[in-house]
């Protein structure tokens, strides 16, 4: 990379594109698998979805037989998983690697749009070791992303098949994360209705309902199945009712901005302050630092038209998870501010060479620090009912393999998904978890006792008493029903939890 304008450079190859993206393989598979081939534990919130995929595939529906909040699609996708390959700890951890290549790839199609020769490779080098590294936990808020890049990137020529395509994809986005997908499709509709991109009258009716009526069509199509399924009140309660006003709290507010650095008082998390310190420098400042940039900018400039097509998806984007910005969101949304920042680094000058150079060097050297880290940890192998696991916390391979020897797959288990997961135990509830605040309601509470009583499983897992109580908190029925019916049989101090977890066994 030189001083000079990236745009007088040679377009990238595709031989050097697949070069990049075996270099991107290699980095997420050793990120994701301990070599040769046994994957790491996953955790997070992914647990809950392939747990819910799992309740799919045993025939139960969603909003009827498992609680969800969000539209269906990264349960029916991880469904589709499951039901082709089976229910394996390689698939797990296999959907993280396909997720990034997926978005790797969309996002340098996107770059080549802006950016010209090596320099298009920078936005997904960004991406991968500052970006998803750090959050590489695909729920559905990746999956409305990466179908939300593929609209943008689809509507850069503005045709009616592809305006048509853009709207479909909005729709899948929305499929995935409601608001996501609702603000992009917003956005992209603005950019479709700009005062330059519509001269005569029946042409701009006939391009916006290109773009409106596939997203109406698959979004109706999908969740008017599970209206007609189990009816139109529980899914709208689900999807509408409980996200405005149940999804409060210090964890979804705008409270927790900032507030999710890493300690650092270990190597690794040194390690992982550098890319806190660049996702927060860069969302959501970069675009307006970019609009300025391209409100100076000749207007007839190429790629002006698609920038303006990125930051409004991007700031759609943001938006999306401004009521709760904790950092594994803004990662999540990331992606169109990475472009952007590329971008704005791509100029003539001393500074922005220096920095461009820095930033190349730095992402090069987490590139190749990264995986040898992950790999040179201390690693603890187990066979579980769904496969060979390697675990780094000695506690947490320590409490998987306690409830291994006292249980068999199929048995029943309530708490944890991630335990009930990878020991193929069943959940004889409706819902994942009973958690400390306005997240579990109180009919919520009755309905998992009521569960409880008529199919009591052998073990509970449960986390110590919040001090002092959560005014907001809904889970002492629950509580009070398993201190009488159950004995605290082990703790376990886990590392990547803030607090111990606790094993209960039924009572004899």
């Amino acid at each position: 990379m030189t001083d000079a304008s990236p745009h007088a450079e040679r377009p990238l190859s595709t031989s050097r594109f697949t070069l990049a993206l075996a270099g991107a393989a290699l980095f997420l598979y050793l990120r994701t698998f301990l070599l040769p081939a046994t994957p790491f534990i996953a955790h997070d919130d992914q647990t809950l979805f392939f747990a819910r995929a799992v309740h799919i595939l045993h025939g139960q529906a969603l909003y009827r037989d498992v609680f969800e909040f969000v539209p269906p699609g990264t349960d029916l996708l991880y469904a589709v998983g499951f039901r082709l390959f089976g229910v394996h700890a390689w698939l797990l951890q296999a959907w993280s690697i396909a997720l990034g290549l997926a978005l790797f790839s969309i996002i340098t199609l996107i770059a080549r749009r802006i950016l010209t020769g090596l320099f298009v490779l920078l936005p997904g080098l960004l991406f991968l070791v500052f970006d998803y590294d750090v959050a590489m936990v695909p729920t559905h808020h990746w999956f409305s992303t990466l179908a939300a890049l593929a609209a943008v990137a689809t509507l850069g020529q503005s045709t009616f098949w592809r305006i048509s395509s853009a709207g479909l994809l909005c729709g899948i986005a929305t499929l995935f994360t409601q608001t996501q997908g609702g603000l992009t499709f917003a956005a992209l509709l603005l950019y479709l209705v700009w005062p330059n991109h519509s001269s005569k009258a029946p042409r701009f009716l006939l391009r916006t309902a290109a773009f409106v009526i596939p997203c109406l069509l698959i979004v109706s199509c999908i969740l008017g199945y599970y209206a007609w399924q189990v009816g139109s009140q529980t899914p709208f309660f689900d999807l509408v009712v409980f996200p405005l006003h149940y999804l409060s709290g210090d964890f979804n507010s705008p409270r927790t901005y900032l507030h999710q650095f890493p300690p650092l008082n270990s190597f690794a998390g040194l390690i992982r302050l550098f890319p806190y310190l660049f996702i927060y420098a860069l969302v959501p400042y970069i675009y307006f630092i970019g609009a300025y940039q391209l409100w100076r900018r000749d207007p007839a400039s190429p790629e002006r038209r698609p920038l303006i097509l990125l930051h409004l998806a991007g700031f759609a984007l943001v938006l999306a998870v401004a009521t709760g910005p904790r950092f594994y969101r803004l990662c999540t949304v990331a992606p169109p501010a990475i472009l952007i920042c590329a971008w704005l680094l791509s100029g003539r000058g001393s500074i922005r060479t220096s920095l461009r150079h820095s930033l190349v060097a730095t992402a090069l050297f987490f590139a190749l620090l990264l995986p040898v880290y992950r790999q040179a940890q201390h690693y603890r192998i187990l066979d579980l009912p769904i496969g060979r696991t390697a675990f780094s916390d000695g506690e947490e391979f320590r409490e998987f393999q306690w409830l291994a020897e006292r249980t068999h797959p199929s048995d029943l288990f309530f708490n944890n998904s991630g335990l009930a997961l990878y020991l193929s135990l069943s959940n004889p509830t409706a819902v994942e978890f009973v958690n400390n605040d306005e997240f579990t309601r109180p009919e919520q509470v009755t309905a998992v006792i009521r569960a409880l009583q008529q199919n009591p499983p052998r073990f509970v897992a449960l986390d110590p008493e919040t001090t002092p109580p959560n005014p907001r908190d809904h889970s002492a029925p629950f509580r009070d029903y398993i201190d009488q019916h159950y004995s605290l049989a082990e703790t376990f101090a886990l590392d990547h939890n803030s607090r111990p977890e606790e094993l209960w066994e039924l009572k004899p």
